[in-house]
């Protein structure tokens, strides 16, 4: 591939916006270390970040997808004005919030339901039962969670879960699956722990490659039992190492593109990038090495001209084992949870057990 098309944007491009870093919660493992509005723009500001957003995906033709996050977003008291903001935007095709649920209310919902581009609520849960959930984010917060949960399915509004996963939660899997099809959940996208922020001292935390395998194995052959059933709860594999799972099946999609259901390429420098409350732009949220400013600089400009972003394009310079994988094109490892166990982002995924 042309070195050029390396940084071609096709079809939709995600941004992770997180506009506020304030947050009614203290979780052990968080990727923050501050909860203040020191870094908080003003709406006008934020709008005009928005339009930055809105004038590469124009160009780019691309669908825009944006999440909008925090620390919790529901602390934003101009939170809808923003959200319309994105409503009547052509070039943003659909927009997420990303939240704890605990501050989540019956005119909050209401007001989602107003905006034909919201696609779905997700809910940060850390465990399938209270015990596990209250221990990392704090007394009461699972009830509260579940509370939300039952709010907006109640409104008939999509919600999706977001387990991140170490070993001092991962014996709940099995019991947060259950949960979810209790509660008439959409989605699970199970995470992986990266240790950094405030979370940077529980690398104890990080599960092994055998046993984050192990784990995996169990998720996929539970999705299919589910599938089976005809449960309605999608498991989502989209992420790197889930190739692992069926390298052949893998390395099929790659020789001919089908639809595969197992991993997907990290996504950084190919079609995503985060945004923080004071617009400042980072590869990945969990991968906190800043490439620019959209106070002062523009998207394309933080796109084309990042050397981070032009060295993980090129996968000829990842390192170790994922330098010679077979199955790159649909992988990649982690580059966040490269930099936060050994200090390069080139380095190969430390969970990788092939």
């Amino acid at each position: 591939m042309p070195i050029h098309d390396l940084a071609k944007v096709d079809n939709d491009f995600y941004f992770q916006w997180h506009i506020t870093d304030r947050c009614n919660l203290r979780c052990k493992h968080c990727y923050q270390t501050e909860y203040s509005d020191a870094r908080e723009l003003t709406i006008d500001e934020l709008k005009k970040i928005a339009d930055k957003v809105c004038l590469a995906l124009t160009k780019w033709n691309a669908r825009g997808k944006i999440a909008i996050t925090g620390g919790e977003p529901l602390l934003r008291d101009d939170l809808p004005e923003l959200l319309e903001y994105l409503q009547e935007s052509p070039a943003v095709a659909q927009f997420e919030v990303l939240s704890n649920a605990t501050l989540l209310t019956s005119e909050t919902v209401q007001l989602l339901k107003t905006f034909s581009k919201f696609h779905s609520f997700q809910i940060s849960l850390d465990g399938g039962t209270e015990e596990t959930h209250d221990s990392i984010r704090g007394t009461g917060s699972f009830a509260k969670a579940i509370t939300g949960i039952r709010l907006l399915r109640a409104n008939n509004i999509p919600v999706r879960l977001m387990f991140t996963i170490h070993r001092g939660n991962a014996k709940d899997i099995s019991r947060l699956i259950e949960l979810a099809i209790e509660e008439d959940v959409d989605a699970i996208t199970i995470e992986r722990f990266v240790p950094t922020g405030s979370g940077s001292a529980l690398s104890h935390l990080v599960l092994s490659p055998t046993e984050l395998r192990d784990i995996y194995q169990y998720v996929a052959g539970r999705a299919d039992e589910e599938y089976e059933k005809g449960t309605k709860l999608k498991i989502l594999k989209f992420r790197s190492l889930w190739v692992l799972l069926d390298p052949e099946r893998s390395k099929a999609a790659i020789e001919t593109p089908v639809h595969t259901d197992l991993g997907a390429m990290c996504s950084i420098g190919i079609d995503s990038l985060c945004i923080l409350p004071d617009a400042t732009v980072l590869p990945c949220r969990r991968l906190g090495i800043p490439i620019g400013n959209l106070l002062e600089d523009s998207v394309f400009k933080i796109w084309y001209t990042s050397d981070l972003l032009w060295q993980l394009r090129n996968k000829d310079n990842l390192k170790g084992k994922c330098n010679e994988c077979e199955l790159i094109p649909r992988c990649g490892g982690c580059r966040a949870t490269a930099y936060a166990m050994t200090g390069d982002y080139l380095a190969e995924d430390p969970q990788c057990w092939a």
